[in-house]
């Protein structure tokens, strides 16, 4: 009688599914509920991600595989409103990023939606100093700017302070993913490239005004604070003064600042010291 009483109650625990906008639950992995979802929605493509961030959840094998297969993010998707509301938003979580956009890549959704950063998948980095392909590096630096979302972690109270005061970080983090894409035009320098190709993406999710000209003047300004901080002397007033014209607000030197460290970061073993550390934060408290 007592194993009785407990067989219903224990089946429905083990039997119980989260269902939500035709995907399911188990055991941390989200699932289709049918073949055709993407089909009958398009949209669900981006808005799978945003569900998995929510939620913590990884993809199934066979989800992951229809996403890698599907036809369905074209011209028109890149310019709906909907999965670009959607993506926007993936990138105001703070610290919660890097994870989605890792899942995205892996399956080839993100180099989709954002073909400038496609261009970048797996290409390698001709400079001495560059220990990732272009892709990776990408992902990495985004990684680091993650962390400063967690706990307090000695080193790096300074960069964890302006991070979490950044009133618009989905701004910084696209920045971030289009930095180097203009790596891919095989230039000389590759600065002037990703920010057409920035600008061009403004365009496309409808990025306007201040946002418009903040994400601009990052990515056209990428290497600003580390060439002008270790290259030149951060206490010299006519270096301050030069650098803090082209900065122009507080907003873009808190952005800009720790986008520097994490770019300087996210290029391997040797792209943090602590000079530049202290390099960048007596440029930043000069300027």
């Amino acid at each position: 009688k007592l194993l009785g009483a407990l067989k219903p109650s224990s089946r429905k625990t083990r039997g119980r599914v989260e269902r939500f906008d035709g995907f399911h639950v188990k055991h941390n992995r989200v699932f289709a509920d049918s073949p055709q979802i993407f089909k009958e929605d398009p949209h669900r493509l981006m808005r799978l991600f945003r569900h998995t961030q929510n939620r913590q959840l990884r993809l199934s094998p066979d989800l992951f595989d229809m996403v890698c297969n599907t036809g369905l993010v074209n011209a028109e998707f890149r310019y709906h409103k909907e999965p670009r509301e959607t993506f926007l938003s993936l990138l105001e979580n703070k610290g919660s990023v890097a994870r989605v956009l890792r899942q995205m890549h892996r399956c080839d959704f993100l180099g989709k939606y954002l073909p400038e950063f496609g261009a970048l998948t797996c290409r390698i980095q001709h400079e001495f100093f560059h220990t990732y392909a272009a892709d990776e590096h990408t992902l990495r630096c985004i990684d680091y700017l993650d962390e400063l979302a967690g706990t307090e972690q000695k080193g790096l109270e300074f960069y964890q302070r302006i991070y979490r005061e950044l009133l618009d970080p989905a701004v910084l983090y696209l920045a971030l993913i289009l930095h180097d894409t203009g790596r891919a035009a095989n230039r000389p320098t590759h600065t002037e490239e990703s920010t057409i190709l920035a600008d061009k993406v403004c365009r496309r999710l409808q990025i306007k005004g201040d946002r418009r000209a903040r994400l601009i003047f990052l990515v056209d300004n990428h290497l600003l604070m580390y060439s002008t901080s270790t290259k030149k002397d951060p206490d010299d007033p006519k270096v301050v003064e030069e650098f803090g014209k082209i900065v122009g607000t507080r907003e873009n030197l808190d952005a800009l600042t720790v986008m520097t460290m994490a770019d300087s970061k996210g290029v391997g073993a040797s792209g943090w010291s602590s000079f530049k550390d202290s390099a960048l934060k007596e440029l930043y408290y000069n300027t």
